[in-house]
C-alpha cells in the first residue's frame, strides 16, 4: 500500500533543501511557466514546488464514482435534449431557447466537463458541474512537463516510488474525435442522421473571444492538436465567415469548433457570433460542446439529480454515488420543499436558521462571483443576502467538508503554506481524465479569483 502521506513529507524535504530550488531555481520555474504559456492574466498559474499526489488505487475509486455520478447526469438529462417541454420549463428567453433547440448532430450534452469536488475526513464532495467550457486542461500538461523534469523526481524514481505525470489533452482530442466520427448514438435510434464526420481528419478551430485571459492555453491546444496530426487554428468569433455551406476562418475551412466562448456571450454579442450559429444551425461544423450544453451548466442541475422521484428510478450503483457524494441542493425560492432526509419544510426561514451550514449561489453563475458562505457572514448580512437570492436565480446547498493543505512555496523562501485544495476531475464523454487541482488561501479555490493550480501525479502501478 502506497502511503502518500509519507511521500508528500519526502517529496517537501527534497524540494525545501535541493541547491538548485533556492531564490534563483524558483524564479527560473515562474519564469518558464510564462514562456511555456501556464498563465492567467499574465501571472505564472503554479505558486508551489509539489503537485497533487494521488494513489493509483484512489485514482481508480475516483474514475469508478465520476463513472457512476456521469451515469446518473445523463438519465438526468438525455430524455429531455431535445423534448419541447424542456425548453419551455428552463425560463429562458427567446434567443437561448433558439440556441438550445440547435439539434447538435449527438445526444451528449457535455462532451467535455469538469466536477468540481472537494475531499476531507474521506469524503468526496461534488459542489457542481462545469459543463460549458471548462478550462485548464492544456495548462495541466504544461505544469505536469515541467514538474516531470524536477530533480527530485528522479531522485524519487532512482528509490523506487513509481511516479507519474497524469497527462489530460489526449483525453480531449480523443472526445472530440469520437464525438465528430461517431457512428452511433440517438442518430441510428431515432433516423435522425448522427455527425458520422466525412472529411477525414477534421480541421479544428478553438473559438472565444482574443481578449480572453487564457488566450494562453488555446494556443496551447492548438499547437498540441497539431502536433498529433490535426490542423487547429484559434479563432475570434468576430474573425470567422459562413459562405457556401462552410465555416471559415480566414482562408481556412473549419470542420469542427472547440467551442470556449460563453453562452451567454452568444447571446449578449448575437451579431458577433452570427457566422458560428449559422454554421452549426445548418450542420456545417461539428460543434463541442453544444449550446445546450448551457443546460446541463447550471447549479440547479444537483437539486434535480436529489430529488427523490429522480433518485428511485436509478440505478444502486448511480443512487449510491449521488446520496454519498452530492450535497443537498435546492432551487432557493418561498415555499416548501424538503431537507435532506425528506421532510417537508418551509425553506425561507428553514435556510435563515441555518446560516453556518449553507451556501447561497447563483443558478449561472462561474469563477465564484455570488458565492455567499453563510458561515462567514453575520445575520444581518445573511438576511441581505436571502433577499438579494430571493430576487434572482439562486440555488442553496449544503455546506461539505473542506480540504486544507501545505504545500512547500515557489518563492525560495524555503518555507510552506497552508491552503485550501479543490480538486476536479475532468469527464470526457462520461470518463474521467486527469484533475484539476486549485489551491487557495481565500474561501473559495478558483483561479479566476486569483487561485493557483497544481498538476496530478499518481503514485504506484
Amino acid at each position: 500500500m502506497i502511503d502518500v502521506g509519507a511521500l508528500q513529507k519526502r517529496w517537501d524535504d527534497l524540494v525545501l533543501t535541493h541547491p538548485e530550488l533556492g531564490e534563483e531555481g524558483c524564479l527560473a520555474l515562474r519564469a518558464r511557466q510564462l514562456e511555456q504559456g501556464a498563465s492567467f492574466d499574465g501571472r505564472a498559474l503554479c505558486q508551489v514546488l509539489r503537485p497533487n499526489l494521488i494513489s493509483a488505487t484512489h485514482l481508480a475509486a475516483v474514475s469508478q464514482i465520476s463513472r457512476l455520478l456521469a451515469s446518473a447526469l445523463r438519465k438526468l438529462t438525455g430524455g429531455q435534449t431535445r423534448g419541447p417541454h424542456w425548453v419551455e420549463q428552463a425560463d429562458l428567453t427567446e434567443e437561448a431557447a433558439r440556441l438550445i433547440a440547435i439539434d447538435p448532430g449527438f445526444d451528449r450534452l457535455g462532451v467535455t466537463v469538469r466536477l468540481d469536488a472537494f475531499e476531507a475526513e474521506g469524503r468526496l464532495s461534488f459542489v457542481e458541474l462545469n459543463a460549458e467550457a471548462p478550462a485548464g486542461i492544456a495548462y495541466h500538461d504544461v505544469l505536469a512537463r515541467l514538474f516531470d523534469e524536477l530533480p527530485v523526481v528522479e531522485q524519487l524514481r532512482n528509490e523506487g516510488v513509481r511516479l507519474r505525470p497524469q497527462w489530460v489533452v489526449g483525453h480531449l482530442l480523443q472526445a472530440l474525435l469520437t464525438t465528430y466520427r461517431n457512428r452511433t448514438g440517438h442518430g441510428n435510434r431515432t433516423g435522425h442522421r448522427d455527425w458520422a464526420g466525412h472529411r477525414g481528419k477534421p480541421r479544428i478551430a478553438i473559438v472565444d473571444w482574443r481578449e480572453s485571459p487564457t488566450v494562453s492555453e488555446f494556443q496551447l491546444l492548438a499547437e498540441a492538436f497539431t502536433r498529433r496530426g490535426y490542423r487547429c487554428v484559434v479563432a475570434d468569433p468576430r474573425d470567422l465567415r459562413y459562405r457556401h455551406g462552410r465555416l471559415f476562418s480566414g482562408r481556412s475551412p473549419i470542420d469542427m469548433v472547440y467551442r470556449r466562448v460563453l453562452f451567454s456571450d452568444c447571446l449578449a454579442r448575437r451579431d458577433d457570433v452570427a457566422a458560428l450559429v449559422s454554421a452549426v444551425e445548418n450542420r456545417a461544423v461539428c460543434m463541442v460542446n453544444p449550446f445546450r450544453a448551457a443546460m446541463f451548466h447550471r447549479k440547479r442541475l444537483w437539486a434535480d439529480l436529489t430529488q427523490p422521484d429522480f433518485l428511485r428510478g436509478l440505478l444502486p450503483g448511480e443512487e449510491a454515488v449521488v446520496r454519498a457524494h452530492i450535497p443537498w441542493t435546492r432551487r432557493f425560492r418561498e415555499g416548501w420543499s424538503t431537507d435532506q432526509q425528506g421532510a417537508s419544510i418551509d425553506l425561507v426561514p428553514w435556510v435563515r436558521e441555518r446560516r453556518a451550514s449553507l451556501v447561497l449561489k447563483p443558478d449561472h453563475s462561474f469563477g465564484g462571483k455570488g458565492v455567499h458562505l453563510g458561515w462567514q457572514l453575520g445575520g444581518a448580512a445573511w438576511d441581505e443576502v436571502i433577499e438579494e437570492a430571493l430576487a434572482g436565480d439562486y440555488v442553496v446547498q449544503r455546506a461539505v467538508p473542506l480540504c486544507y493543505e501545505t504545500f512547500p512555496l515557489m518563492d525560495g523562501s524555503r518555507r510552506k503554506d497552508r491552503f485550501l485544495v479543490d480538486q476536479a476531475p475532468y469527464l470526457f464523454r462520461g470518463k474521467m481524465g486527469g484533475f484539476l487541482t486549485r489551491l487557495s488561501t481565500g474561501p473559495l479555490a478558483n483561479v479566476t479569483a486569483g487561485g493557483s493550480m497544481v498538476p496530478s501525479f499518481v503514485v504506484g502501478p
